[in-house]
This record gives structure tokens, sequence and C-alpha cells, in this order.
């Protein structure tokens, strides 16, 4: 089927859709033009141009604007620009005409550069290229056979197989005709022109007369029901067509003005635009109009049309956008009615409905007209908290602390119960089946068997108890809600209800089943049988917030108010999910936007909802009255069907930039994607509600009213991308649109980098594993290279000193034997082999405690050889000094170990041998070298036999460690002056642990 159009234009998909579906869709009874809900949408909400000139739909439900800034989108909630290939090079920014092909294509009308065929690839002037330049487009439409029919300011074009063809000798167009065909039941087309109206067929055109009196003709159209319709300069006429015979006219309505545009509904009703009259309405009932009068933006109607939900789109001439709705509810309206706090509803057993409102007293509704009631005695600004009817016809009325008042029919009574105070109010009121008047208070529940409240004589139950409803049972027994529990009274007895979910009980309802339902402050519905509660699961589709009234209509439905508007539920599908038939059941949740004053029945007093016999119901709203109308029992909403329409990367989310496919991939350069979703629903977008979860990653369903999701550094891998839409407060059935979602790794998250690590990590360890063997080798090098010092060390001094003592010994037993005259000689030798030992002692004991000291070897002089003098060689007779000249450098250990035992040397031959009183220990740091010098003020010794002298063979091994670290050794001294050690070791002298001779290696290991 072709999809309907603008306006009418699309007259082959009337035709065809009045024959499929006429039947489909029952009718009702026609609301008022009052009654229909009106929202308007100018240059301020974002509507590109205040003349909207035409208006479609595409297949997703979205409506096409055609402004003179070019053509424009609306779902309902936004406006957006229609981006077009070459625009500017194609001077279409005026558009008059727009209508969608039937390959999700766009006809595109503009005024002054002919008819734009865009597609997915780009932009066809097919007027230019037919050689028609500079034509104004009024209108266009596809027929039945796919063939393009337009309007130009020139006259009538066809278009098909890719030509453009001229209808000759029709006239021009002028431009306040806009709805200009219509087509025949046998495949001919009707068209208005300046000339008049005409009729193409397979014989060729001819023109239609119409009577004169009407005057010209300005539009023609066909209805839903095939029904041909002709608008002229004063009237609109109903045509009558006969086989082979031109149709006749008979007038239905007659207008001021030129008719501009005519197009019909599902309800049978014809709209009816006109230029400087407003919008009209003709039906089985007759004529009404509608214009600025009355609220209308403008009285020039530029264009109609009637959407696939059944809304009606009124585009003006300066008035911007306008949508009408059948709404189920109405605001309950009169002259001088407008309560500024509405409270109380009732509908009494005559048909009259009687208004509570808080501060402008009572009003009656009878007749159909709405009155105020005048209450002796009462202040009309005294609150009105409850009404009820008695047995015999009375009404009553409760005020807050003002008592009750009754009415007989004729007289007003105030009656007291003797507690009436600011802070005590009466809550509700119930007169039973026997005649008797209960009345619920702040305080307490009184009972009055004679049906008349006194100060006296009343039984009292549920003491210093606030009182929110009352109800009587199929038993007779009552049942009291207060703000701490649910009671039955029976028969003077009280019973608690019991396992109550909340024990704030807001209202109690009796449906046709029998079933008793309380709604408690936390919201949800419990029923009541017996003493007992049975609260109904919050999952199933009941509305989570409180209920604070029930009703029930003719035709099985239940109507619950709450603070977010009215539930309507069917009343079996409640009593079966009771008993555990139904385990979910849906709702529909009207609010503001259907028609309401507002959204909140959340009132204290009772009743706030009633029922008239005449089916209409009336609800307490915060800004007034509501009343159902005619399409409320009937009205439902089609749940809307989720879209994906794309997605964009980082944080552009311009609707322009939007990507499509069937799949996302995304890069890992991208950080940020970002999901747009949609729901066409014109009738209530803000009602739409979507949840959306991307599987694999989202652990559930993220609910949401925006119409986009965004992600962050989605880990790589395949995901699917899910939304799904429906009505706030029905079910979740509607599809779930979903896409494919691919995140690409980053290079380091890849399998060929895995591989490539693993394959590092495996020469990283083989390398570290054999440098580790290496360094072991070279432990065990050091520790055998230490053990080679020492025993160098031992050689060195203590077997060398042992070599000399035997050598002595040697000597002196061999002088002992050859002559007793030389004892003395002996003596002396035995004097030097003391001197031997002694030094060896000393010798052997700073090897040990080298071995044993485990502070580490440092490059600090002054500190290693401070603490090696005075840890050994301190005595309290002599003074031990050590200066230091100069910036100390740090040495290589091996220069520390050996500087420290020389100094060692030297401070203990002077203590051993040169009696001093003082010694000091010097080291100075110039620039090139260090010099330590070891002076001391003793008896010294003559220089002469230095290598020789008996006692001094330790000058030898101080000078051997001198020149192992590249230094220069010198001694001086002199008899009775002392001995001076110096030592200068040049700062690039080598570190003799990195000279290694041959012997030092170690084969086996390889150092």
């Amino acid at each position: 089927m072709f999809r309907r159009c603008t306006f009418g234009l699309l007259l082959t998909l009337v035709l065809l859709s009045a024959r499929a579906f006429p039947q489909a869709t029952p009718t009702t009874a026609p609301i008022g033009l009052a009654e229909y809900q009106k929202q308007e949408w100018q240059v301020e909400d974002g509507l590109p141009e205040s003349n909207v000139r035409m208006i479609a739909q595409r297949a997703d439900g979205t409506l096409l604007l055609a402004t003179f800034s070019g053509v424009s989108t609306f779902d309902g909630q936004t406006f957006q620009r229609l981006a077009m290939p070459n625009a500017a090079t194609m001077n279409i920014d005026a558009v008059n005409a727009v209508l969608p092909g039937l390959a999700d294509d766009l006809w595109i009308g503009t005024d002054g550069a002919g008819v734009i065929h865009q597609t997915a690839t780009g932009a066809v002037n097919i007027s230019s290229a037919a050689g028609h330049e500079n034509e104004r487009i009024r209108t266009m439409v596809f027929d039945h056979d796919g063939t393009l029919w337009i309007a130009t300011q020139y006259g009538i074009l066809r278009y098909r197989n890719n030509q453009l063809e001229t209808v000759p000798d029709v006239g021009i167009i002028g431009g306040d005709i806009t709805t200009v065909f219509a087509e025949d039941t046998h495949g001919g087309m009707y068209f208005v022109t300046s000339s008049g109206l005409f009729h193409r067929t397979s014989h060729g055109v001819t023109r239609v007369p119409v009577p004169a009196q009407f005057g010209e003709p300005t539009s023609v159209y066909r209805d839903r029901t095939s029904h041909l319709w002709l608008g002229t300069m004063h009237a609109v006429l109903d045509a009558t067509e006969r086989a082979g015979q031109e149709p006749t006219f008979t007038q239905r309505m007659q207008v001021d003005t030129q008719v501009t545009i005519l197009v019909s509904d599902r309800q049978h009703n014809l709209w009816i635009g006109t230029k400087n009259s407003g919008l009209f309405r003709w039906n089985s009932e007759g004529a009404s109009g509608w214009s600025t009068a009355d609220g209308l933006p403008d009285d020039t109607v530029r264009t109609l049309f009637v959407d696939d939900e059944d809304n009606l789109w009124i585009g003006g001439l300066t008035g911007g956008l306008s949508r009408w709705r059948r709404a189920p509810f109405a605001m309950l309206q009169a002259p001088d009615f407008k309560p500024s706090y509405s409270a109380v509803a009732f509908g009494d057993s005559k048909g009259d409905l009687w208004l509570g409102t808080w501060g402008q007293g009572v009003f009656r509704q009878h007749n159909g007209v709405i009155a105020p009631v005048h209450i002796p005695g009462m202040p009309v600004r005294t609150p009105i908290r409850t009404i009820t009817e008695d047995k015999h016809g009375r009404i009553w009325v409760g005020t807050w602390f003002d008592g009750i008042y009754s009415f007989n029919g004729e007289t007003w009574s105030h009656h007291q119960l003797g507690i009436e105070s600011p802070v005590n109010a009466v809550s509700v009121l119930h007169s039973d089946r026997l005649g008797g008047l209960w009345v619920g208070t702040y305080t307490g529940l009184h009972y009055f068997r004679s049906g008349i409240p006194a100060t006296t004589g009343g039984e009292t139950y549920l003491p210093s108890k606030l009182i929110t409803d009352l109800l009587e049972d199929t038993d007779g027994s009552i049942l009291a809600a207060t703000s701490t529990g649910l009671f039955r009274i029976a028969d003077g007895q009280v019973q608690t209800i019991r396992e109550m979910p909340h024990p704030y009980v807001l209202s109690l309802s009796l449906d046709s089943h029998g079933n008793v339902w309380a709604g408690s402050r936390t919201g949800g519905l419990s029923r009541i049988a017996g003493d007992r509660a049975f609260p109904l699961p919050n999952d199933a589709g009941l509305p989570s917030m409180p209920i604070y009234n029930m009703l029930e209509d003719a035709h099985g439905h239940l109507w619950l108010g709450t603070s977010q508007g009215v539930v309507r539920i069917l009343a079996s599908d409640l009593n079966d999910l009771s008993t555990g038939k139904l385990q979910r059941i849906s709702s529909t949740l009207f609010i503001k936007q259907d028609g309401m004053p507002s959204s909140d029945c959340s009132g204290p007093s009772r009743p706030s909802a009633t029922r008239l016999p005449n089916g209409i119901m009336y609800f307490a709203t915060s800004k007034g009255f509501a009343r159902t109308t005619p399409f409320a029992e009937t009205a439902t909403m089609a749940p809307p069907t989720a879209r994906i329409t794309g997605w964009t990367f980082g944080n552009d989310t311009r609707a322009e930039s939007l990507l499509t496919g069937d799949r996302v991939v995304i890069d890992p350069s991208e950080g940020e994607i970002n999901f747009r979703f949609d729901a066409s629903r014109l009738s209530n977008p803000s009602q739409t509600e979507f949840r959306y979860r991307l599987t694999g990653y989202d652990s559930g369903w993220v609910t949401t009213h925006s119409r986009y999701a965004r992600y962050r550094r989605i880990p790589a891998g395949t995901y699917a991308f899910e939304v799904q839409a429906r009505v706030g407060g029905d079910p979740w059935m509607t599809p779930v649109a979903s896409i494919s979602v691919r995140q690409r790794p980053h290079f380091y998250a890849t399998y060929t980098f895995y591989l490539l690590v693993g394959m590092l990590v495996f020469f990283l360890g083989a390398h570290l594993y054999t440098r580790r063997i290496r360094r072991v080798k070279g432990n065990m090098g050091i520790v055998l290279q230490e053990r080679n010092r020492i025993a160098r060390e031992c050689h060195d001094t203590l077997m060398a000193g042992f070599a000399a003592i035997s050598w002595q010994l040697e000597t002196a037993s061999r002088t002992l034997d050859r002559d007793a005259h030389e004892l003395a000689d002996a003596k002396s030798a035995c004097d030097m082999a003391r001197s031997m030992v002694s030094h060896c002692q000393a010798e052997a004991r700073r090897i040990i405690w080298d071995l044993r000291d485990t502070d580490e070897v440092t490059g600090v002089l002054s500190q290693a050889l401070s603490k090696a003098i005075s840890s050994h060689y301190k005595q309290d007779d002599v003074e031990t000094r050590m200066a230091v000249e100069g910036r100390e450098i740090l040495l290589p250990p091996a220069s520390v170990h050996h500087l420290v035992c020389i100094g060692q040397e030297a401070v203990s031959n002077a203590l051993r041998h040169g009696q001093p009183k003082s010694i000091l220990v010097h080291l100075r740091y110039d620039e090139s070298a260090l010099k330590m010098v070891i002076h001391d003020d003793g008896v010294g010794f003559s220089q002469d036999r230095t290598g020789t002298r008996r006692g001094h063979f330790g000058l030898l091994v101080m000078e051997e460690r001198a020149r192992k670290i590249g230094g220069r050794f010198n001694v001086e001294s002199a008899l009775n002056r002392g001995t001076e050690v110096s030592v200068v070791l040049p700062y690039d002298s080598p570190d003799p642990s990195r000279r290694l001779s041959d012997t030092d290696v170690i084969r086996w290991i390889g150092l």
C-alpha cells in the first residue's frame, strides 16, 4: 500500500486505506472541539519557521515539514533540519511541498527550483533536467500506478518512466490552491486549477461544471470512505459520482472565505482549513468551528495532516505548528468555575455531580450546568473533606473544622460532634445499608445508628486514629483505613487486618467481582479477604506509585487515581492476578498530555473520584477536575517500537554525524561511542520510556527517558546493543531492536602481541638465567680471590716473620755451639727473634680483625683510618691526632684498605719502638694526588741500615702495599728526631682489584 502523504494528497493511499480499514476502527461518539487536547509549537520551541506549508510522514513515523527554510523533521519532541545534498547549488531553501517516495526516497517541491528527487546517493532536479526552469511547486501526489502528479504555477505535470509531461490546456494554479488532486475510482484523476475543476480519464481531460453560487473550486479531496469532497470560495460540497457521468454537488457547509485544505480522520470527521476563517469540522452531527477567538494560533490554515496515530496537525500561515489530539480526558470547565484546589467528586443517585473544593465551597452539576451551592452558615472558604449520600437521598458534607452539613433536597442542616477544631477534621463519611452514618475523623471513628450525627449518642471505634477511608463490604462489615493499619468492624467488634505491606492505608475499593482492594502509601494494591491482606507483586505490571482511588466503568475496566496519573486496567486481569491465574497484566497510564489538568490525583479528601450513571468519570487533580471523554473507555495507546537510528564516536552527537549500518565496528583509538535510538510516538512522546543494554558488558537493563546511550572504553570483544520501548507504566512487551557491536582490541591486546611478548619473555628469561649463572660463578671467584688474598697476607707477613724467627734461632743455636765467647751475639739474636714474634702477633691480630670486620669497606679514608687506629693503637700516654687538608675524595676500596694497613703499621711501629709522646696522621688532598704522612716525635732510628736493621723489616711490607696501589712510599727518620712515614697516591692510579695476574684466574669457572 502506498504511503499516505500530506493533506490527503496521496489520494490513492486514501482510497486503498478506506477500503481496508473503515470497519477495522470502530468510531465513538464525536467529542466537542474544546475537548481535543491541543499543543502548539512556535519558533521559540525550535520550529524552523512559523509558516508551515505542508506536512507529511515518513515510514518511521517522523513528520516532514515543508517551510520557507527548507525541510525539517519532527519526532514529537525535537525539530531537525533535514540535510539535503547540493541544496545550495540547487537553490532549494524554500520548499512548498514534500512527499515521501515509494523506495525510501524523498520528493521535494521547491518555490522556484522545481522538483528535487533525493535518494541515498544524491539529489536530482527532474524539472531542470526536463527543461522546466523556475517552477513553483504547489503540491504533489502519487496515483495507484506510481505516477507522480505535480501542480505548478503553470499547470499540471505528470512524471512517469523518468519522463516529465505536461497536461495541456488546464490553466494556471494560484498559490492559495494546495489541495489539488483526488483520484477517481476508475484510475482517473480530478484536479483543481484557477480555471476550475477538471477530470482526466483515459479519454482525455474534461472540465467538471460547478454551480456558480458556490464560487470557484479551490480544493478537491477523497476521504477515507472514498467519498469525494469539493471546497470552493464559499462552501464545502458533497460530490455524488455516477458511472459514466460527471459528479453532482450538494452543499454541506457554508464558509465565509476560501477553503484551503481538506482532510479526514478515522472517526469520519472532515476537517476544513480556510483562509481567514479558521478551522472547521464536519461530521454526521453537523459543522463546528474553531478560530483565533477560541485559541487557534492563526485563522489562515495553510495545511492539515492526519498522522498514523489519528492526530490532526495544523500548519498556519503565521501560526506555527499545532497538534489536536482526541484525548481520553478533558478538564471540567464552566463559567465562574475555576477551583484553586479540587478535593471531592461525588455522584448522587439522581445523576447530579457534587464537587467539593478547598477555599471555594461546594459546586453542583445539575442537568449539565455547574453552579455554586450556598450552604447557610458555612463560610465559603471552608475546606470540604468528604461528601456522601444516605439511603434516604440526603447529601452529607463533611468539613475540616466546621462539622457536618446535610441537605434533604430542600434545606440545609448543620451538625456538630463537639470535637471540631483546626487540628481535627471530618475526614470521611459513609452511610451504610441500615441507614447508619459512619463519621471518620482525625481522632477516631464514630457511628450513629440513627443516621443523624450529634455530640452524644454515638459509638466510638479506633480512638486516636486518623481515619483515611471507609468501605462497606458485601457482608455488611465496615472496613476502616487508618494511618496505622486496616481494621474490620462487625457487630461492634474490631478486627485487625494482617499482613498489610504498609500500615498507612490510603484508599479502599470494591469491584464487581466482590474483591476488596486496599492501596497503601508505599504503592501497589492488596486484596483483602477476611482478616488478611494479600499484596500483589510489584513487578506484575501494576503502578508502583500510591493509589488514592479506584473506579470501575461499564466495560470492566478499573481506573486507578495515582500521584502520577490515572491507570486503566482490566478488572478481570486484576482478579486473575490476585488468584495466580496471571503472572503479569498490562495497563494504560493517562497523564496531563492526555487532557488532564494535572497528572497528580493524590488529594486526601474522600471520595476524590466518582462515576455518574451516564458513564462519565470525574477525578480531582491538583489543578482542577478532570472528566473522561467518550474516547476514554476505548482509548488504546499503540505500544511504541524502538529503533536504533545510528551512532557517533567521541563527543560529536550531532544528527548529521550519525553513522548507520547493520553492525558497529569500534577502532581501538575511539574511546567513546554514543548510540542513538527513538520510537515513533507523536501523540505523547514524553510518555515513551526506553531501556537498553550492551549484552556481554552491562549486567542488566538501563531504563531512561532520553534517546541516547553513551559508553566509554569498552573492552575488546563482540557485543550486541539492544533497546526496547514502552509507554510508561506498561509492561516491556514490544520488540527489541538490536545491532551487533565489535570493539577492536589495541595491538597490545591481540594474540600476535601476546606471542611476541611470550617470545621476548622467553629470550629475556634465558638471558637472565645465563647472566645469573655467570654472576654466581663470579661470586665464587670473588670468594676464592679473597681466600687467595688472605693466603698472600699470611705468606707475606706471618710466614715470612716465622721464617725469619727460625733463621735467628738457628743462628743462635750455631753460635752457642761454636763458642761460649759468642754468648753476647746469641743474646742479641734472641732479642731479635722476640721482636719478630711480637711483630708477627700484631700482624696476626690485624689480619684476623680484617676478616671478622662486618662493616662495609668505604671510600672515606679518614673515617676508616681513624676507626682502625683508635680501635687498636690507642694509648693514654700518647696523643694521637688526625688532620685532613683539602676536599676529601672517595677512593677505591682496595686503595683505602692498603692505606689503612700502612697507617696501622706506621702507628704500631711508632708505639713499639719510637717511645713518642704524640703521633700525627696527616691527609692532604692535592689536585692530582693524595699524600698520607704519619709523623711521631719519638727516638727515631738511623736510616743507614733501614733494610736490615733489626726489628724494622715491616717497612718493606708497607712499601710493598704502596706499590700495589700505584703509590710511592718514603720513610724519614733520625736518632732522637722522630720518624715520618709518607705515601703519595696519584688519583689516576688503577684499582688493583681490576689488575689481576694470571695466577688470580680460576680456570674452571672462566674468571
